[in-house]
């Protein structure tokens, strides 16, 4: 795909809106713990590290923070446990150097229903003292969903920004023992784009809503456990996905910016329950390449850093 030079635009041309959307974020972040407070469960997971491009290396910080809440659940040893659930999150990766950094900062906010794909076994006592006899063998094979979502998203110099809003359904493996782990987790979305400021577009003479198709496919490898019992914190991830946007002008299309498909693999090494020094929970390196949306530019970039305070 084609790279694209995006023009600056000085402070006096800036939108009121792009000095309010990080004060938002802030707001958010800040919002988060006490979310969590109120019975919601908090999740998140924070990777500094050194992020490289065009043989140029800039200090950078992934992030992922989600607050989510149950709203109904059936018992959790049901089988084929559904549930309904609410999430606010942010993630995104931050860089020192804005021109490396290929990934976009996001936000946003939904409901999911979801059915667990789970049966668990009945098991009776044996014949002789401490014998089982398994009656019916249980499986659990993952979870299927289904989420409504709204949510921003802008690229870290802020010059493209996106509302967005739609839906998406998916397959998550909750597990990835074995040979499993070869089966994807799959998304598939599709977000009506509500366009807040975009370069690109201005430079194109085109400010178009448009409607984005997405597939997300990803694998969790325990190639610790398949090599020896004493590497099992050792796994390789890969990351694909696909953009497709529809409603765009010819000229974007032209300008190759109405698709987009980002690869990612990393090799990472967890220490499991006990982290290292009580705040190391892994180590990874990751190469990506590609981009997405809404960052405009095709970038390789590797990054090596550490997974630290992870929950």
């Amino acid at each position: 795909m084609q790279s694209i030079t995006l023009r600056k635009i000085t402070g006096k041309t800036m939108l009121p809106l792009r000095k309010i959307i990080p004060v938002l974020i802030l707001l958010l972040v800040m919002s988060i713990p006490v979310l969590a407070a109120d019975s919601w469960d908090l999740n998140y997971r924070f990777q500094p590290g050194l992020l490289t491009a065009d043989s140029e290396w800039t200090p950078a910080l992934s992030y992922d923070v989600k607050v989510t809440k149950i709203m109904w659940s059936q018992p959790g040893k049901q089988t084929f446990r559904k549930y309904l659930s609410a999430h606010v999150g942010i993630r995104g990766t931050l860089a020192g150097d804005v021109d490396l950094n290929s990934e976009p900062l996001l936000a946003d906010a939904g409901f999911t229903t979801a059915i667990n794909l789970y049966r668990p076994p009945i098991v009776s006592l044996g014949d002789q003292p401490g014998e089982y006899r398994t009656e019916r063998e249980g499986f659990r094979w993952g979870r299927l969903s289904l989420s409504l979502l709204a949510g921003y998203e802008s690229d870290q110099s802020l010059d493209n920004r996106n509302f967005t809003g739609g839906g998406e359904i998916g397959y998550a493996l909750v597990e990835n023992q074995d040979l499993k782990a070869l089966i994807p987790s799959i998304f598939v979305g599709y977000d009506f784009v509500f366009n807040d400021h975009s370069d690109l577009e201005q430079d194109l003479g085109d400010n178009d809503d448009s409607r984005r198709a997405r597939v997300f496919a990803s694998w969790k490898l325990p190639v610790g456990q398949w090599i020896s019992g004493s590497l099992d914190g050792l796994n390789v991830h890969f990351d694909l996905r696909y953009f497709k946007s529809e409603g765009l002008s010819k000229a974007y299309r032209d300008a190759e910016q109405d698709e987009a498909v980002y690869k990612a693999g990393a090799l990472s090494y967890s220490f499991g329950a006990e982290p290292l020094w009580g705040v190391i929970n892994a180590v990874y390196v990751r190469l990506a390449n590609g981009r997405i949306p809404p960052v405009t530019d095709n970038d390789t970039t590797v990054m090596v850093g550490l997974t630290v305070w992870e929950e």
